[in-house]
């Protein structure tokens, strides 16, 4: 039996936001919602609107009562904006369905992506840090557990062999946010620990041919430079699955796999979790803390170049790894700007 209860919401407030277009999807969820909707045994489906039409939102709840599910609970739901009016259909059903959230019918994912960690509830297809949280001034501690059997699945070295010809830190007044790792063009390229695919993307003037997985555990994983990405947007991986080759494309010399971990969109030291000597991982938990990001203070410093005679914009791009466009937005020139003896351009 299933009962059908149609409740219609105008929501008059501003706060989380959705933003849509074709390629781009970002959803914002309120801790509210997500306290009673994002939990095990639920299943939210989303439809965000294209034109000015509302929002509708069914969700089939099996372990709710009704008294329970029509409460002021949604008070502190989600805001969509521009259009501030929608229209909540809200079904009933007995048989118990895995809890999963479906952006625009083209993709579910599991309900842990979306709620599992505070910064999660921002699920962002287009830009790899959307979440605007500064690392520096993190004060609390987390343990995150990396992996167990029960739930959060195994974890996978990136590569096979792992001889790290970059490392992370200031590298030519630049800081390098993760590691690179030499690689075979072809060279099968894995998912560090289990996740959804948040991110594929390619950046001619970067990372090249790059993957973004949120995984189960909190953490983010970036790899870029592919030749060749095996994976789509939305679609849940396995620690050791093979979701890339290994290639040399974007802002890269000589092929090699760029690899990131990061938590809230800040990067993370990635020898702090991986033996890549030995090419295991420390440990099966690690502890997040102020001092995880207090390299930021360093990184964030701002750094100049003092021009010398025979200096051009693409010599200095190609010695500190910044773009052109980048340094000419930095210090307000063009392409086309004369530089000057003793003149400070800024790199970073």
């Amino acid at each position: 039996m299933i009962k059908r209860v149609l409740i219609v919401l105008i929501l008059f407030c501003a706060g989380n936001s959705i933003e849509l277009s074709a390629q781009n999807y970002k959803y914002e969820f309120d801790s509210a919602f997500l306290a009673n909707y994002g939990q095990p045994g639920s299943l939210n489906t989303y439809k965000p609107a294209r034109s000015k039409r509302d929002y509708t939102t069914s969700m089939n709840d099996y372990d709710h009562n009704l008294s329970s599910i029509v409460s002021s609970n949604f008070a502190g739901m989600f805001y969509p904006q521009p259009y501030k009016n929608f229209k909540l259909d809200l079904l009933l059903e007995k048989d118990p369905l895995p809890p999963y959230y479906s952006v625009e019918g083209l993709y579910k994912i599991d309900c842990v992506y979306i709620s599992g960690f505070d910064y999660y509830r921002l699920w962002e297809t287009n830009k790899l840090n959307p979440y605007g949280f500064n690392g520096e001034h993190y004060m609390d501690s987390l343990e995150l557990i990396l992996f167990n059997e029960d739930d959060l699945g195994t974890w996978h070295s990136p590569l096979d062999k792992t001889i790290v010809t970059s490392d992370f830190g200031l590298r030519r007044a630049v800081w390098h946010y993760g590691i690179d790792i030499r690689v075979k063009t072809g060279n099968p390229v894995y998912a560090a620990f289990d996740g959804v695919v948040r991110i594929t993307g390619y950046d001619k003037r970067g990372f090249g041919r790059f993957i973004l997985i949120r995984h189960k555990n909190g953490l983010e994983t970036l790899y870029a430079h592919l030749s060749k990405s095996l994976t789509k947007l939305g679609e849940e991986v396995k620690a050791g699955d093979i979701i890339g080759k290994g290639g040399n494309s974007g802002r890269s010399t000589a092929p090699h796999l760029h690899f990131e971990l990061r938590y809230s969109g800040n990067a993370i030291n990635p020898n702090r979790i991986f033996d890549f000597k030995e090419n295991k991982i420390i440990s099966s938990s690690y502890i997040i803390n102020h001092n995880t990001f207090a390299y930021l203070e360093e990184a964030n410093k701002i750094r100049h170049h003092v021009i010398r005679s025979g200096d051009t914009l693409s010599g200095l791009s190609y010695r500190y790894g910044v773009s052109v466009t980048k340094m000419c937005r930095l210090n307000g020139i063009s392409r086309n700007s004369i530089l000057r003896i003793g003149q400070r351009v800024r790199i970073n």
